[in-house]
């Protein structure tokens, strides 16, 4: 069993709130506060000053995530070469940790609703499921069809590449969202 020493101390309101919101995750107060020094300790932090102030620049400004070639293909005109070679791939793998041969239709989907939200690229992505189908609901507040239409497409030009041939898709695109269902073939 590890030596355990005793500690003595006060804390402001504010760290004490803090203690109790995750006392019933870790269990005990000395729980929280050894893997609070632990975080601290770690020798790679996840996020540094710049990662965290990324982060909410994106989010208070409603920024989206855009990787630099989509960025210039997309500043000229070229949508079809922006969806092409967009990040999407290569970050669904790296989110995965596998290749996309190996990920289902129902994992990129739930990729892509993800980092979408972390991104804030859209409002509102719903995924539901049936016995043999399944549908991507997305919403956005930039009316605009063209927006959907390119949001539609990363999805797409992925189905095509890996699931054609396992799935049909039928898909309705308005100003404001889109909707995709895909229906495993017979």
């Amino acid at each position: 069993m590890p030596i355990k020493r005793r500690l003595q101390t006060t804390l402001s309101e504010e760290a004490f709130k803090i203690i109790e919101k995750f006392k019933s995750e870790y269990g005990s107060i000395n729980e929280v506060i050894e893997a609070a020094l632990r975080l601290l300790d770690s020798e790679h932090k996840n996020l540094n000053d710049d990662d965290i102030i990324l982060i909410k620049f994106i989010r208070d400004l409603d920024f989206t995530g855009c990787g630099r070639s989509q960025y210039m293909h997309l500043v000229c005109g070229d949508l079809e070469r922006a969806v092409k070679e967009s990040m999407m791939e290569t970050a669904v793998e790296w989110f995965l940790k596998k290749p996309f041969p190996e990920i289902s239709l129902e994992e990129f989907l739930e990729t892509v609703k993800r980092g979408w939200k972390i991104l804030n690229r859209v409002d509102y992505v719903e995924i539901t499921k049936g016995d043999r189908w399944i549908q991507f609901f997305c919403e956005h507040t930039m009316r605009r069809k063209e927006v959907s239409e390119f949001l539609a497409m990363h999805i797409l030009y992925i189905y095509e590449k890996y699931y054609s041939k396992v799935w049909n898709v039928m898909k309705s695109i308005s100003t404001n969202g889109f909707t995709l269902k895909f229906y495993r073939k017979v």
